[in-house]
């Protein structure tokens, strides 16, 4: 009993944790470029993944910005999807894309000379409203509501760590409760806020421990003190 007690405790804190992190400003992502790094001036097609629609509507258009420095940018050929580039813009239309259903729309390009981060800011249209995600992501700070996807563009060809992404957190029943990227952002962050945010979750993590260890003392203690069965 001791041990499922201790396993429950464990998820607890993990859970916790978890929570403590997204309630510290950890906002979700939705749009994730894959691969999330390429070499510079060379050709690549990304991925551009999309979670869900606009609060429940399914998804009409996928309109991106493409970021000074990208040459050739063409959308790679979908079922039930065109796309078309009318200056710095290249707009996917079609679907309609159901809310609940995970998608990608794939974009062929060649990046730009210098390393560095560029951004693909998307305007996401549905059936029903629209989301902007056009916020750029600042290193060392908290990842904002609506971040745009951001590809690392390297001098060299890209290691595997620039490669690959930071898996989500999820809790015992498989929710993710902290994406990858807001792992990562959080990891790189260095102002004080993070270090508080550390320090908070250490507590937690130690709080639980005493718990289960002072709880776990009183049932041997309890067990100990009993006196032992006659035998008839």
């Amino acid at each position: 009993m001791t041990t499922t007690f201790l396993k429950h405790a464990i998820t607890s804190a993990a859970v916790t944790t978890s929570v403590l992190l997204v309630a510290g400003g950890i906002a979700f992502a939705h749009i994730d470029p894959d691969p999330i790094a390429m070499q510079a001036g060379t050709k690549a097609t990304v991925a551009f993944n999309v979670e869900h629609g606009c609060d429940g509507s399914p998804t009409t258009s996928m309109k991106f910005q493409i970021p000074a420095g990208v040459t050739d940018a063409v959308g790679v050929a979908k079922d039930g999807w065109t796309s078309t580039v009318s200056g710095d813009t290249l707009e996917f239309k079609g679907g309609p894309l159901a809310a609940d259903e995970p998608e990608h729309f794939d974009i062929t390009f060649t990046a730009p000379g210098t390393p560095g981060d560029i951004s693909f800011p998307v305007i996401q249209t549905c059936q029903q409203g629209e989301t902007a995600w056009i916020e750029p992501i600042v290193e060392g700070a908290a990842e904002p509501e609506h971040p745009a996807p951001t590809i690392k563009v390297t001098a060299g060809a890209p290691t595997a760590a620039e490669l690959t992404p930071v898996p989500d957190a999820t809790d015992a029943s498989g929710t993710v409760v902290a994406t990858g990227t807001e792992i990562a952002t959080t990891l790189a962050a260095t102002s004080k806020d993070s270090s508080n945010a550390g320090t908070i979750v250490i507590v937690v993590i130690a709080a639980v421990i005493v718990v289960v260890g002072a709880l776990a003392m009183a049932r041997r203690r309890k067990t100990t003190s009993q006196p032992p069965s006659s035998k008839v």
